[in-house]
């Protein structure tokens, strides 16, 4: 994937992470359809992700490297991976 299709994907990520309102992730969602940016897990990954390998993910997007300070609030690999699953879901709709 080129790495503005991931960013695509993961600030659909933030926005349900940060629990913004269902109408803006969706005007989120509708713009990268419109655009043809992923939306979806299967987006982003040409082989079916299991549960720990969006973990590991999950655990690299925490780590003091990445951006997760920034949130106004503690972000766990398992709200990441919540907020992951939870995309997928309204990007496949």
């Amino acid at each position: 994937m080129y790495h503005g299709e991931l960013v695509a994907f993961g600030a659909i990520v933030q926005l349900v992470l940060e629990n913004r309102p269902e109408k803006e992730i969706n005007e989120a969602i509708k713009f990268c359809k419109s655009v043809g940016l992923p939306v979806s897990l299967s987006g982003i990954s040409n082989q079916e992700l299991t549960t720990n390998d969006i973990m590991r993910v999950a655990k690299v997007a925490c780590s003091p490297e990445n951006f997760m300070e920034s949130e106004p609030f503690d972000v766990t690999p398992e709200m990441v991976v919540d907020a992951m699953i939870k995309t997928d879901h309204l990007g496949r709709k």
